[in-house]
């Protein structure tokens, strides 16, 4: 045989191997050889679209009738955030958790540090945060305001004190209250909603704004409070062994 037969030949015999589907058994799964060397599981383990509802109470509600749930493995629930739980599985032979069910909360959040007019600024007051604490003081101070080319707005860089109207004629002063102790809807709302300190402030044109002053501390107390919530809703579960909970 030639030289050059010997060389087609080889280089027949890679093209046939390359092409050959190789597939190998290991631990009893059956894997194939897809690219020299990755191997990829012919039939991998299939795992469930996570289901999604938007309060507490359904997640709750999934776990106590035990659907979908073999009483054989423990679960784990994890607070992931203020607005997000997730139920996940014990790993698996692949080592992999399954995500069973996650509760995400619908909340519309208030847009803090931008300045509005008053009007919209009372609404988004009224409808996003409870009405105690500071925020009367501060809903007071924003539907009294008047402003005229600034001359009514005293600013010491702390708080502000501006005119304020007091009956039909007569214009008193109003001082701010800032930082205000306010207490927005920012968690599921079958937990306790955590206060934070809010800078409350006022422009020249009288548009009004507020300001996150906690570096994101109330996190840790709504996931906490959150914590709280599962434990005492699924107390039973967590006794029996079944469940788990971190935050």
């Amino acid at each position: 045989m030639s030289e050059e037969n010997i060389k087609a030949a080889l280089q027949y015999a890679v093209k046939l191997s390359e092409e050959q589907t190789v597939v190998h058994e290991i631990d009893g799964k059956n894997w194939v050889d897809a690219e020299k060397g990755r191997l990829i599981e012919l039939e991998p383990v299939q795992y469930a679209t996570t289901l999604e509802v938007n309060t507490l109470s359904g997640l709750v509600d999934f776990l106590k009738q035990k659907f979908d749930w073999s009483l054989s493995k423990k679960l784990l629930i994890q607070v992931d955030s203020p607005t997000s739980v997730t139920v996940l599985s014990q790993l698996d032979s692949n080592r992999k958790r399954e995500s069973l069910i996650k509760a995400v909360a619908l909340l519309e959040k208030f847009p803090y540090g931008r300045f509005q007019d008053s009007e919209q600024f009372i609404i988004n007051v009224q409808s996003l945060i409870q009405r105690d604490l500071d925020a009367e003081a501060i809903l007071n101070c924003a539907g009294s305001i008047r402003i005229e080319g600034g001359a009514d707005l005293e600013d010491n860089g702390v708080s502000q004190v501006v005119s304020a109207k007091m009956g039909a004629a007569t214009v008193g002063k109003a001082e701010v209250p800032s930082p205000a102790e306010l207490r927005p809807y920012r968690t599921f709302l079958e937990v306790e909603q955590p206060s934070s300190p809010f800078i409350f402030r006022i422009n020249k044109d009288g548009a009004c704004a507020l300001f996150e002053a906690d570096g994101g501390i109330w996190k840790n107390y709504a996931m906490a409070n959150i914590k709280e919530y599962l434990e005492m809703e699924l107390s039973e579960e967590i006794q029996e062994d079944y469940l788990s909970i971190i935050a």
